[in-house]
């Protein structure tokens, strides 16, 4: 999650003509700024819905919307809380050039070490909360707990489009949706061929899609073509919040069709209007002229996604919060540490 870092993104023409191969050369991207109290941020719209959306993981892993009703709970963890995840990955994909001219073996080190780091953080809960076997240690390990699956997604995608990243980009649009199309396609069947209640651990089957290769490539590819200006590069302030609106309604659609079909227990991870909000929301947050906040919401943002289990899992199995309660206290402690969490990440180095 938020790995990319700050800077502003290369910018081409739009294509024209056959596709052709194109070499990739560095350029030269503004280095964002570290956020001034007051002061307009290049990126501070993308910094802002990054501390924004991380809470609102928070808000998911507590289920807070059940105490309002299931339905609600569900429009909003399945509907466009599908989006989170994706927008983050986004981001990274956005500054993949800038990324590139400095190395990948550099960026994969760094983004590594945060996984291996906060996975030794978490050992305790895995030994708890898992069957120690081989096994589920390696799929442990190879997928990552809970909410570190995001990490080797975000890895194994950014390889994945470094491969690919010669493709011209009608073809590597192509490749981003064809591969977001089938991994949405097994969703659904899974949805709709199985009983969950019938499975033991029907969670496990979550690595079958939500993965580096239908789930982080293709949002990884989205990012890198809208930094290229392959895509969404000529939509006016207006035309983006038409969009806006327009993508939501999809996603209100894809969302009513599932909640009426298919088990509260299923698997909504890829959706393929989130595919299409998802773009849609970043580039129409891009440009706000957000001010910097006084602290670093792409550090504050990594750390309340990272550490935010380390409070509400314990609470979940040994207190009786409801949702609200949990949502509270889980906010409370891990806004309370995340100051902490930042000075040890910095200094162990897991934080990016």
């Amino acid at each position: 999650m938020m790995i990319g870092n700050g800077g502003a993104s290369p910018s081409r023409g739009a294509p024209t003509g056959k596709p052709t191969r194109r070499k990739i050369r560095p350029v030269h991207i503004a280095q964002a700024s570290e956020p001034i109290p007051g002061a307009a941020s290049r990126h501070g719209g993308i910094d802002a819905a990054r501390l924004l959306f991380a809470c609102l993981v928070v808000l998911a892993h507590c289920a807070t919307f059940l105490a309002i009703s299931p339905a609600v709970h569900f429009y909003v963890n399945n509907g466009f809380g599908r989006v989170i995840v994706p927008f983050f990955l986004l981001t990274t994909g956005y500054f993949f050039d800038r990324q590139l001219a400095r190395g990948l073996d550099r960026w994969l080190w760094r983004v590594g070490r945060v996984y291996i780091g906060w996975t030794v953080v978490f050992l305790p809960f895995i030994l708890f909360y898992q069957e120690v076997t081989p096994f589920r240690l390696a799929l442990t390990l190879g997928f990552g707990f809970f909410h570190l699956w995001y990490l080797p997604a975000l890895i194994g995608g950014m390889v994945l489009l470094h491969a690919a990243r010669r493709l011209p980009d009608a073809e590597l649009l192509a490749l981003s949706v064809g591969l977001l199309v089938t991994g949405a396609a097994v969703q659904y069947a899974e949805n709709a061929l199985l009983d969950y209640a019938t499975m033991s651990n029907h969670y496990d089957l979550l690595v079958v899609t939500r993965n580096f290769l239908f789930y982080g490539f293709p949002f990884l590819a989205l990012g890198a073509l809208i930094g290229r200006g392959a895509i969404l590069s000529r939509t006016s302030p207006r035309g983006r919040a038409a969009l806006v609106i327009v993508a939501l309604c999809l996603m209100a659609a894809e969302t009513t069709l599932q909640y009426q079909s298919f088990s509260p227990e299923g698997f909504y991870d890829l959706t393929l209007s989130g595919f299409i909000l998802t773009p849609v929301v970043f580039v129409f947050v891009r440009d706000l002229p957000v001010s910097a906040l006084w602290v670093d919401p792409r550090k504050l943002s990594m750390v309340i996604y990272l550490s935010h289990p380390l409070y509400l899992l314990p609470l979940r199995l040994w207190t009786s919060l409801g949702p609200l309660g949990l949502t509270l206290v889980t906010f409370a402690l891990t806004l309370a540490f995340a100051p902490l969490w930042m000075r040890v990440g910095q200094r162990l180095r897991i934080l990016p």
